[in-house]
């Protein structure tokens, strides 16, 4: 067997989100492996490779998305792999809890996170088959959109619970499965990656995870810490290339043992 299946050199990928926790590690590191990566951001990152191009991008302005992609295609082709790791929010971030939500709340928030996801998916998955190109699409899940969260770790922090964020994850994954029996047809393999916790700041606050936080939720954890940013990067890359040609509709969990126990 050629050892070269694990490489990505000269594919051409295209990364929704890239310079954000995970997408910036990723990004980097699929270019190590020689791949052209395309960074499809709302905003840069001074730590990107510099062999990475950015494109800004923001999801959440829904009537610019057909345009912005027809742009980039018309520059670049058509990608072999395509990720989206993005985390789009509405306004009100901090009233996604039970206590605080409405129902504008939950419509937005599926608009511009859920409702995006599947689109832009759909959108590069047609654009593949017309140009016949056998590609790999991975979308990015959560161990909550398996399971529920758990209101306990947030406890005594100006963290909580988001009531709505399960329900959209639950249906990235659900929508991956559907699109890996539809598209796999045509040669194309569509994948999820599903992270736990990862270490960084608190999404749509300035400030780091508390203490509190990391010790309860890394008690419940069987490998007993959050992950790194930079341990989900290799299990996307191995789904993007030819190691994994004959694996679609999966979603693999990267949570340190949080769902098996």
């Amino acid at each position: 067997m050629d050892i070269n299946i694990f490489g990505l050199k000269n594919k051409k990928i295209l990364v929704v989100g890239g310079s954000g926790l995970i997408g910036l590690e990723l990004s980097n590191f699929l270019n190590n492996l020689g791949a052209k990566v395309f960074n499809l951001d709302i905003r840069n990152n001074k730590k990107m490779n510099n062999n990475v191009k950015f494109i800004k991008f923001d999801v959440t302005k829904k009537n610019l998305i057909k345009n912005k992609l027809d742009n980039f295609f018309k520059k670049n082709g058509i990608p072999d792999c395509y990720v989206n790791c993005s985390y789009p929010v509405a306004k009100g971030l901090n009233k996604y809890n039970f206590k605080d939500i409405s129902l504008n709340t939950i419509q937005s928030s599926l608009d511009v996170h859920l409702k995006t996801y599947i689109w832009l998916a759909k959108t590069i998955a047609e654009k593949m088959v017309k140009s016949k190109i056998k590609g790999s699409l991975v979308q990015f899940g959560s161990h909550y959109g398996v399971i529920g969260q758990n209101s306990d770790i947030y406890s005594g922090t100006k963290m909580s619970e988001n009531m709505v964020y399960s329900a959209i994850k639950g249906g990235i994954i659900s929508n991956t499965r559907q699109m890996a029996a539809h598209y796999g047809k045509h040669g194309i393999r569509v994948n999820c990656i599903s992270p736990g916790g990862i270490e960084g700041h608190v999404k749509g606050k300035k400030f780091a995870q508390p203490k509190s936080f990391l010790k309860r939720y890394s008690l419940r954890t069987p490998l007993k810490r959050l992950a790194k940013k930079h341990e989900i990067a290799p299990s996307v890359a191995f789904l993007l290339s030819d190691a994994s040609t004959y694996i679609t509709g999966i979603n693999l969990i990267i949570d340190g043992g949080w769902t098996s126990s």
